[in-house]
């Protein structure tokens, strides 16, 4: 190649940033004696917002509480989870203080049981007061069916509204009963205890007794008769928690031994040097990212009448609202079809609002980008983006916008598809893309491991809309003999 055509084409590399991926849709080999020329045009993007509906949520983070907004409407998560003990678990019989020590037949029996919620964080107003109910599950959340992590699952499958309480607890996001100081201490964890009925604890020491009579194994036993936990907000506004662990603790008696293992002993104070020396230990039964944790959110039909907006678009989460763009994939192919595209952006701009309340949610830090026939399945199967059918953009405050520097492969592979099933590209076949906003896991080293739907509370509305159009910008080479 001349070396004329050797700077041009560096000069469109540095221009452009062009890579790897830049697709071409016309020749791509040239002689010496063809000229590169560089052009750049515009084609229209229709955006619009749609119901996010249900989304897969396949997560070990439970969301509980009630948020009303002036804008949005109501929002209400509340969450089912399974509980699991380690395969090794057990019950210390041979250390526990039975009922009776003097009885042929020992009793063993806990001393207190509850299920106990820890969380990491929350949205909404930190002194709120809310109550809280826990049920059981009377059947079992099968893992091997999707539509258990969707957020639209029914718990009234699940339980007995009228048999199957565990019980009630009132609560704010801020515990002030706790001191600050504690509150302060990077350890401290806060949670909301229920009393667990003890009668049904002890359920659970008898039938570790009968499996390992049997030579059964206790997790599996355990997971036959207790099925689970449904945990709802059944008073309060304003507040939604982030639940990171449930635990079942079951409290009980057991003797204390010595440095060699031996037991009992007997206590040292003065006066009860022949009595045995005790203690509580506690049992616990944990959701874990190896069981099913399902969230059910309900949004307000306020969004249904946000959605016919038409001179913006909004994303609201969780599974609240979308924006869906438009790609005109038949209007590229034939505009450009003797062309190379060397870089395909496409921006959107979002407005510098707040929502109305004083705890007002902020503007997601990502957004999915991502084939709308293809989103379901991204999101089940755990996917992350190729930079070919699915892609994610960080919000940048200082532009206020997000921005898909390089969707050229997304173009060329698009058309290639229709060509391949039509034999042509007519002038209106276009790509549906919808624009998710998700929480993306990085490692040590800032490399994507997980992209999920972002559950927690926020808000942007974003210019276009049916009666905005976006600009999809093009820069494309081509030959001129």
């Amino acid at each position: 190649m001349k070396i004329k055509y050797l700077w041009a084409s560096l000069f469109a590399f540095v221009l452009f940033s062009c890579d790897d991926t830049t697709g071409t849709l016309g020749l791509s080999m040239m002689p010496d004696s063809d000229k590169i020329a560089m052009g750049a045009q515009t084609f229209d993007v229709s955006t619009e917002t749609i119901l996010a509906g249900s989304v897969y949520a396949k997560t070990s983070m439970g969301y509980l509480g009630k948020y009303t907004d002036p804008e949005f409407g109501s929002f209400e998560a509340d969450f089912l989870t399974q509980l699991t003990c380690t395969d090794q678990f057990e019950f210390p019989i041979n250390r526990m203080v039975p009922v009776d020590p003097t009885a042929d037949q020992k009793e063993f029996k806990a001393t207190s049981a509850s299920v106990d919620l820890y969380y990491t964080g929350y949205f909404g107003d930190s002194l709120n007061t809310c109550r809280l109910s826990v049920y059981e599950l009377n059947k079992e959340l099968v893992k091997q069916d999707q539509s258990n992590y969707y957020t639209n699952i029914n718990p009234a499958q699940y339980y007995d509204s009228a048999n199957g309480l565990i019980g009630k607890k009132a609560y704010s996001a801020v515990d002030l009963s706790i001191s600050e100081d504690t509150r302060k201490v990077s350890t401290f964890y806060p949670s909301v205890s229920v009393a667990f009925p003890l009668e049904r604890a002890n359920e659970f020491i008898k039938l570790f007794q009968t499996s390992k009579a049997q030579g059964k194994n206790f997790k599996d036993e355990f997971s036959k008769v207790f099925k689970g936990l449904y945990i709802k907000c059944d008073h309060g506004d304003g507040t939604v928690l982030y639940v990171d662990q449930v635990h079942l603790n079951v409290s009980f008696k057991i003797y204390a031994a010595d440095s060699l293992g031996n037991f009992p002993i007997k206590r040292k104070q003065a006066g009860y040097e022949k009595i045995d020396s005790t203690y509580t230990t506690i049992a616990t039964f944990g959701s874990t990212k190896e069981v099913i944790q399902a969230n059910r959110f309900t949004n307000d039909k306020k969004l249904e009448d946000l959605a016919k907006i038409s001179d913006y678009t909004m994303i609201k989460s969780p599974a609240g609202l979308f924006t869906k763009a438009t790609l005109p994939i038949g209007k590229i192919a034939n505009a450009l079809k003797n062309d190379t595209l060397n870089s395909v952006k496409l921006s959107f701009n979002a407005y510098n609002t707040n929502s109305t309340n004083q705890f007002g949610m902020s503007a997601p830090k990502y957004l999915l980008m991502v084939r709308a026939k293809d989103m379901d399945k991204f999101f089940e199967d755990n996917l992350l983006t190729d930079n070919v059918t699915s892609f994610v953009a960080t919000y940048s405050s200082s532009k206020n916008q997000y921005t898909f520097t390089n969707i050229t492969r997304l173009i060329t592979t698009s058309i290639a598809e229709k060509k391949a099933l039509n034999g042509t590209v007519s002038e209106d076949l276009t790509e549906d893309m919808i624009l998710v906003p998700v929480s993306v896991t990085l490692d040590s080293n800032k490399k994507m491991v997980s992209i999920r739907h972002d559950l927690k509370p926020g808000y942007v509305k974003l210019k276009g809309g049916k009666d905005n159009k976006l600009k999809l910008e093009v820069i494309y080479s081509k030959l001129n003999k």
